[in-house]
């Protein structure tokens, strides 16, 4: 499942791109500071591109603390009087913002703003970055059904001690590594780079990114947009299997809504259920060659069939597609599920140190640890799918100190905010935005139908976007999101394509 995420995650990113070089952080003491640096050779040399480092304090609860640097890229406007700014920040934690990144001629903000971007502290290209290669590749295993249950944990466990000693050795305080203080970071580049004030755009984790600023640090802030809401007073862990379970009940009742899906699959979630359970009993046979499985054979069990199912629910084209998939599947017809499986296997991206010392801080902590445990359950549906972000024992040996009980509270703030959620998005529920519109006053809610997670990814939510942006407090021109059809699960009812 984690794997999943992070592939739909980085589908979502605005263009392709390379990080701006960072040198190693080193002991000093400097005070936060921009300093520009060229860009990579990759970068587009026709566009006006500015590069460089944020120099901030690791951790800035510690007087001797060394300095570190965070690549940023600012994608100047096309404009002759550009608007506020808008600042980026993907999901995660452990998703690099600046990865690939060369050009702006396909983000059209362009035409009246800046468009910046900044790699979150421990990011991938970070100095220090917090990678763990080890635990990288176990994702990896586990995704394709090789490494299980406590087995998995275990091995987690001895991967995650391992990069830790590496990383304290190299003189990294993975203390420092907290949403807060990439909140702290963010306000240093609004006032390094002189906006007086800036918009803030969050997706997913970086959801609780943006409202950590607002409640840090309000008064730099113009406007705030938000992706697939990760509420701070939430935690994930409680909650994967459910929302996933959530999902695949919407794909469920609508193809039964529908006259010719519903005619064509009357009993999808038995059949559903009876897949998942079929897989448990005897591991699946996809026929899939070694090439496509990393030159290991797969072991395909209902867990790994719910977490292909979880990876067709980020995909709007596969969406109206699952009923025909799930039921094709479930009479022995493997060869649309094979795709799916093929595509969900390799190992992680995420940046798993700054995901582990995140999570660790601001998650486990707080974790009710017996609903946790009861989202791995078999009688979830989804075959025990561990859709855990860390899980509790390896908290234990990454060992960082708790977040203060304050980073959990709701966010109350009046300044303006535009909310976006996906119909079908199985990571972060349309419940979850909606929620925060009791402590936002001026927020406004659009649900995308037929859409997932990154719902405001799309020409609708592009024109919906400007229009805020241009006057956060006129009303939205929503229309194009009213129109919209959702998913059209008649498509399963048609013949599949021939392999």
């Amino acid at each position: 499942m984690v794997h999943a995420l992070t592939s739909a995650l980085l589908m979502l990113s605005m263009s392709t791109a390379s990080a701006p070089p960072a040198p190693e952080p080193r002991a000093t003491t400097e005070t936060s500071h921009f300093e520009r640096t060229p860009c990579n050779d990759d970068v587009a040399k026709d566009e006006r591109i500015d590069c460089g480092l944020l120099v901030v304090p690791e951790n800035r609860s510690k007087a001797d603390t060394r300095m570190i640097r965070l690549p940023v890229m600012i994608l100047r406007s096309r404009a002759e009087k550009p608007a506020e700014p808008l600042l980026f920040m993907p999901g995660g934690p452990g998703v690099s913002a600046v990865d690939n990144q060369r050009s702006g001629k396909s983000i059209p903000l362009l035409d009246e703003r800046d468009f910046i971007l900044m790699e979150p502290r421990g990011g991938k290209h970070a100095r220090p970055s917090l990678e763990c290669p080890e635990v990288n590749a176990l994702i990896a295993e586990a995704t394709a059904g090789r490494l299980r249950g406590q087995k998995f944990v275990d091995a987690m466990v001895g991967a995650a001690r391992r990069c830790r000693a590496t990383l304290t050795a190299s003189g990294v305080d993975l203390d420092g590594y907290t949403t807060d203080a990439i909140a702290h970071d963010l306000e240093d580049l609004r006032k390094a780079l002189g906006y007086a004030k800036w918009n803030l755009h969050g997706l997913s984790y970086s959801t609780r990114l943006m409202l950590a600023v607002m409640r840090l640090h309000p008064a730099g802030i113009k406007s705030v947009i938000l992706d697939s809401v990760f509420p701070p007073d939430v935690v994930f862990d409680e909650f994967g299997a459910a929302n996933v379970q959530r999902a695949l009940n919407v794909v469920f009742d609508g193809c039964a809504a529908d006259r010719a899906c519903g005619a064509a699959y009357p009993n999808l979630r038995a059949q559903f259920a009876r897949l998942i359970s079929s897989a448990d009993a005897r591991p699946l046979q996809l026929g899939l060659d070694a090439a496509a499985t990393g030159g290991r054979p797969l072991e395909v069990r209902g867990a790994q069939v719910a977490d292909a199912l979880y990876l067709g629910l980020h995909r709007r084209d596969t969406i109206p597609l699952l009923p025909r998939i799930i039921s094709r599947a479930a009479t022995g017809q493997l060869e649309e599920l094979a795709a799916l499986v093929k595509d969900n296997q390799g190992p992680s991206t995420y940046t798993w140190g700054l995901r582990m010392s995140v999570t660790c801080a601001e998650e486990n902590p707080f974790e009710n640890v017996a609903r946790a445990a009861a989202q791995l359950s078999p009688t979830m549906g989804l075959g025990g799918l561990d859709g855990r972000t860390v899980p509790t024992e390896v908290c234990r040996v990454w060992n960082v100190a708790p977040a203060p009980a304050e980073v959990k509270e709701p966010v109350r703030s009046d300044i303006p905010t535009l909310i976006y959620a996906g119909e079908f998005d199985p990571d972060t529920p349309p419940e979850w935005g909606r929620q925060l519109l009791e402590t936002l006053p001026n927020a406004s809610f659009v649900e995308m139908r037929g859409l997932s997670h990154g719902a405001g990814f799309n020409r609708c939510g592009r024109e919906i976007t400007t229009a805020f942006l241009r006057d956060p407090t006129s009303t939205l021109p929503t229309t194009c999101a009213l129109k919209l059809r959702g998913a059209d699960f008649s498509l399963s009812a048609q013949p599949a394509p021939r392999p």
